[in-house]
């Protein structure tokens, strides 16, 4: 799809990409750390949940990380109501190294996130990405 943004002298050329996640929208643990521990902890049920999550993504990514996202919507269908920005800090570390390079705003400019309450069994997370394809 090609989009025309002001501002820009040649219009842009953009790809984009639904991945549903067929996992319970989770929040980032708070990193925790202990006398003689080099990396902060993280507790089992993140680090399994990171593992199926990052399973997923690779099943669904067949690009290399992207250097920049033009833009990332991120939809948390879950029963748990929590800070979005948590939830959110989940998806980005699962994704880190498979969808994008990193999760600093030099490559992910445009984030936006919305939730909706829904019956646990129906929990899921959709990503949509949208990205500029260069001409190289």
């Amino acid at each position: 799809m090609t989009y025309s943004c002001a501002g820009y002298k040649d219009p842009l050329r953009l790809m984009f990409k639904e991945i549903n996640l067929p996992l319970r929208p989770i929040s980032k643990p708070r990193p925790r750390s202990f006398m003689g521990q080099k990396r902060p902890y993280n507790p089992p049920q993140y680090k399994s949940w990171l593992k199926e999550a990052r399973a997923h993504l690779k099943e669904e990514w067949e690009l290399k990380p992207l250097e920049k996202v033009w833009r990332l919507e991120i939809f948390f269908y879950g029963a748990e109501m929590g800070d979005l920005d948590n939830k959110s800090g989940s998806v980005m570390d699962a994704a880190k190294n498979i969808l994008w390079t990193d999760d600093n705003v030099k490559v992910i400019k445009k984030l936006n996130l919305s939730f909706a309450k829904v019956k646990l069994k129906d929990s899921r997370i959709t990503i949509h990405i949208t990205w500029e394809v260069d001409d190289d």
